[in-house]
C-alpha cells in the first residue's frame, strides 16, 4: 500500500511541478548537432603537412591498382572500450588533421570524406583540412560509407577496387564492406603495407614501452598457470585447439603482469596465444624486460622468473615462451599453429582482418574469448581487493569532499580543475597501493556539468560556487582493485527543480542497487528498472546505467554492460552506424555488451544521471559486485542475484526531496548510510580527522518520511558525534 500511495504522490508532485509553470527543457546534454553533414566547409583551415601526406597517398593508387582507400582510426588491437590509441597510430590524424579516436575516412583520387559520431562532429569541422566532407554517423541525412563509395566510383567502367589495410580494420567490418560493395562490382583489396604507414615517415613518435611488473598472487588470487588451465578447459568445451588473444587487458590479467603503456590503464602492448602444449607472449623489447629488476616495490620477481622462462624467452617446460612484439610475425605463427592443429582457432569479434584471414574459414571459431569472460568474474581474492580498495578510496575522497565544502563555505576559492587535481593527490599521498587514476577526472559546475564528458583543464577552468550544482567523477587504480565514483553537491540553496532531479537520479540509483533478479538476465533486461523514476517525468540520460569494471585494470570492462539504449560513454551511436548501406539483414553484428548475461562475481558501476543543457548536470555512481541473494521462497530451480555496493560515500541531503521517495527507497538509503558510517567512521577516527567525521555524521542520519527532515539537519550539530546510528 505504501508503494501505491507513494506512486500517486509522485504523480501529484509532477502535476504540481508542471502547473507551476516550470518547463523542463532537457536538450541533448552533449550538444549533438542537428545537421548530418558538412560538405562546403567554408571556415576550414588546411595544414600543409597533412594535406601533403594525403597527396602522397593518392600517388600510390596506381601502384596498387585502387580507386579509393579506407582509413580507420584503429590500430592492430582494435581496443574495444579502451579508447586508447598511441600517437604513432593516429593515422587518420596524420592525413586529415582529425585527432579523435572515433572516425573512419575514405579517399578517392579527387575526393575525401570522414565519418564521426555526434560528440566529435564539431571537433572534426574544426580540425579537418579543407577539401574533406564530414558526415555525422547516425545522422538522418548522412550518407553511408558504402553508398558514398558507390556514388563516387560510379563513372569508372568495369571492376572498381577499394583498398584498405587489413591489420587496421575489424574482421566483421571488413566482411560487411565486402558484402555490401560486391553487388556494385566494387572489390575490397587488402593492402598489407598500409598507405599511410608508407607516407607518414616524418615526426612519428615511438610506440610506448614502459617497464613491466608481475602482480603478486596476494592481489591476483590465482597464478597464471591456473588461469591458463581454466582457459584450456573452456577451449576443450568448444573443440578449440588454439586461442588467439589480442586484447591487452585480457593479456595483463592472464599473465598477472601490469605495465604503463596506456594512460590510466595498467596494460602493455602485447599479443598472446594458447594451444594444447604451449603458451606464447609477445612484448616489446622482450629480452630486456624479462631480465630487468622489478620497478614496483610490490613486485617480487623478475619477469623471466615469474613466467618460468629463460633469459632469452625460450623454454621447454611448463612456461611462457616470450617473443618480440611483431604483428606480422604473430600472424605467421598463428597461421602455423592453425595448420598443425586439427581443431578450431578461437578469435574474438574484435580481431583484425589480417589475423582473421590468415586462418582457413572452416577452422575459425569467432566468439567472445574465455580470457574476457573469465576475467570479468572476479575470484575470491579479487573481490576482497575490490572491497578493500573501494573502501579506502571512499575514505580519502570523503576527507577531500569535507575539506572542499568547508573551505568553499569559508570563502576560500576552488576551481573544478583544482578539485580534479586534488582528487588525484589525496589518493596518491594517502594510499600505498595506489598506482594511477583510473581515468581522467570528469568534473563540472553549473552548465558545464551538463556535459558528462567534461574534462576540466587550465584553459577551460571555472569556479566552484555556492549557487550552482557541482559534480565530480573520479577513480583510482590500485594493486588490489579499481574505483570509480561520482557525487553531486550544492553548497548553497538548491532550487526545487534541482532537488527533484537529484532525487529522481538517486531513486534510479537505488532501484538498481536494490534489485534482485534471476540468473541469466542481461543488462538490457534490468536497465529500465533504474530509469523508471526519470522516465516517469519524461526525461532520460543518454549513456549506459552501468559498465563492467576491472580488478586493477580498465575502468570499463566487457563483456557485459547495463543499458537499453545505443548511446554509451564512448559514443552517441553504435560504432558501425552509417558504415554499411544495403540490406541490413545481410550484415554481421558484433554482440552488444548489453545482451550478455549478468553473472555472479562480476563488478559493475551504477551511475544514472540527468543533464539539462545550459543549467546543470547530476550523476551518482557506486561500484557494485554481483552476488547470490537469499530467497524468501525456494519453490523453483531459479536462482537470484543481487548487487553488493562497495563504494561508501553518503548522498547529498541538501538536494534530496524526501516527499517523492518511497519507503523502500528511504529504507535502502538508511541501511546504506549505516553501513557507510560503520565502515568509514573508525578509519576517520584513527586519522583524527574530525572535520571529515562531522561531515560524514551529518549525512548518515537515519531518515523517516514522517518528520521534517529539513529542521532535523538544521539542528544536526547538536547531535553527539559518534553515537550509534539506528534506522528508524
Amino acid at each position: 500500500m505504501d508503494q501505491e500511495i507513494n506512486k500517486i504522490a509522485r504523480i501529484m508532485v509532477l502535476k504540481s511541478f508542471v502547473t507551476n509553470g516550470h518547463e523542463i527543457s532537457q536538450q541533448r546534454f552533449d550538444s549533438i548537432p542537428v545537421e548530418s553533414y558538412n560538405i562546403k566547409r567554408e571556415n576550414c583551415v588546411t595544414n600543409s603537412v597533412t594535406s601533403s601526406r594525403l597527396s602522397e597517398g593518392r600517388n600510390l593508387f596506381d601502384k596498387y591498382n585502387i580507386d579509393a582507400y579506407i582509413i580507420t582510426a584503429d590500430d592492430v588491437h582494435m581496443h574495444p572500450g579502451l579508447s586508447n590509441i598511441a600517437k604513432c597510430d593516429k593515422r587518420l590524424q596524420a592525413v586529415s588533421g582529425f585527432s579523435a579516436n572515433f572516425g573512419i575516412a575514405v579517399v578517392t583520387r579527387t575526393s575525401a570524406a570522414l565519418w564521426t559520431d555526434g560528440r566529435h562532429f564539431r571537433q572534426a569541422e574544426k580540425e579537418t583540412d579543407c577539401g574533406w566532407e564530414i558526415y555525422r554517423k547516425g545522422g538522418p541525412e548522412a550518407v553511408t560509407v558504402t553508398d558514398w563509395i558507390t556514388q563516387k566510383l560510379q563513372t569508372i567502367e568495369g571492376e572498381k577496387h577499394v583498398g584498405s589495410a587489413p591489420s587496421y580494420m575489424n574482421a566483421v567490418w571488413w566482411r560487411n564492406f565486402d558484402t555490401v560493395l560486391s553487388p556494385s562490382n566494387i572489390r575490397l583489396l587488402p593492402i598489407d603495407n598500409d598507405l599511410v604507414d608508407q607516407i607518414w615517415t616524418d615526426s612519428r613518435s615511438v610506440r610506448p614501452s614502459k617497464d613491466l611488473n608481475s602482480l603478486d598472487i596476494k592481489y591476483a588470487g590465482r597464478t597464471w598457470q591456473q588461469k591458463v588451465e581454466d582457459v584450456r578447459k573452456e577451449m576443450t568445451k568448444k573443440n578449440v585447439d588454439v586461442l588467439v588473444v589480442t586484447g591487452v587487458d585480457e593479456i595483463a590479467w592472464l599473465f598477472n603482469v601490469r605495465g604503463k603503456d596506456f594512460a590510466n590503464k595498467p596494460y602493455f602492448y602485447s599479443f598472446a596465444s594458447i594451444d594444447k602444449n604451449s603458451v606464447s607472449l609477445y612484448i616489446i623489447d622482450c629480452k630486456s624486460k624479462l631480465n630487468k629488476v622489478p620497478t614496483d616495490p610490490e613486485s617480487k620477481q623478475k619477469l623471466k622468473d615469474h613466467l618460468k622462462t629463460g633469459a632469452d624467452g625460450k623454454c621447454t617446460r611448463e612456461c611462457v615462451q616470450v617473443m618480440e612484439y611483431d604483428h606480422n610475425q604473430f600472424v605467421l605463427n598463428i597461421a602455423s599453429l592453425a595448420e598443425k592443429s586439427t581443431g578450431r582457432v578461437w578469435m574474438s569479434y574484435d580481431c583484425n582482418y589480417k589475423l582473421y584471414s590468415a586462418i582457413p574459414k572452416e577452422k575459425v571459431y569467432q566468439a567472445i574469448p574465455p580470457t574476457l569472460y573469465l576475467k570479468a568474474k572476479k575470484n575470491f581474492i579479487e573481490r576482497n581487493g575490490m572491497r578493500n580498495s573501494n573502501l579506502f578510496d571512499s575514505v580519502v575522497i570523503i576527507e577531500f569532499f569535507a575539506r572542499l565544502e568547508k573551505e568553499i563555505l569559508e570563502g576560500i576559492p576552488w576551481t573544478v580543475h583544482q578539485a580534479a587535481e586534488e582528487a588525484i593527490k589525496v589518493r596518491s599521498r594517502s594510499l600505498s597501493l595506489y598506482r594511477d587514476q583510473s581515468f581522467n577526472t570528469l568534473s563540472g559546475s553549473g552548465h558545464r556539468g551538463a556535459d558528462f564528458r567534461y574534462h576540466p583543464s587550465e584553459e577551460t577552468d571555472h569556479d566552484i560556487t555556492t549557487t550552482e550544482i557541482f559534480n565530480q567523477d573520479s577513480g583510482g587504480q590500485y594493486l588490489d582493485g579499481t574505483s570509480d565514483l561520482t557525487r553531486t553537491f550544492h553548497y548553497g540553496n538548491a532550487t526545487e527543480h534541482e532537488k527533484e532531479m537529484y532525487t529522481r537520479v538517486l531513486m534510479a540509483h537505488i532501484n538498481l542497487s536494490n534489485l534482485k533478479f534471476p540468473v541469466g538476465q542481461t543488462g538490457r533486461a534490468i536497465d529500465a528498472v533504474s530509469r523508471e523514476p526519470l522516465w516517469e517525468v519524461g526525461v532520460d540520460y543518454m549513456h549506459e546505467t552501468g559498465h563492467g569494471i576491472s580488478h586493477n585494470g580498465a575502468v570499463v570492462e566487457g563483456p557485459a554492460s547495463i543499458s537499453c539504449i545505443e548511446e554509451t560513454h564512448m559514443s552517441d551511436v553504435k560504432l558501425d552506424a552509417s558504415l554499411f548501406g544495403g540490406d541490413d539483414n545481410q550484415l554481421e553484428r558484433v554482440p552488444d555488451s548489453a545482451d550478455y548475461p549478468i553473472n555472479e562475481h562480476m563488478c559493475f558501476t551504477t551511475e544514472p544521471g540527468y543533464y539539462e543543457e545550459g543549467y546543470f548536470g547530476i550523476r551518482i555512481e557506486n561500484v557494485m559486485i554481483v552476488r547470490k541473494c537469499k530467497q524468501k521462497y525456494n519453490i523453483s530451480s531459479h536462482h537470484f542475484l543481487e548487487f553488493e555496493t562497495v563504494t561508501f560515500i553518503p548522498y547529498e541531503p541538501k538536494l534530496i526531496n524526501y516527499d517523492i521517495m518511497s519507503q523502500s527507497e528511504v529504507d535502502w538509503m538508511n541501511s546504506y548510510h549505516k553501513e557507510v558510517w560503520d565502515k568509514v567512521s573508525p578509519l576517520l577516527k584513527k586519522k583524527n580527522n574530525n572535520i571529515a567525521l562531522e561531515w560524514l555524521h551529518k549525512r548518515v542520519q537515519p531518515v523517516s518520511l514522517h518528520h521534517n527532515i529539513h529542521s532535523f539537519y538544521e539542528n544536526s550539530d547538536k547531535i553527539e558525534l559518534g553515537r550509534k546510528i539506528h534506522i528508524t
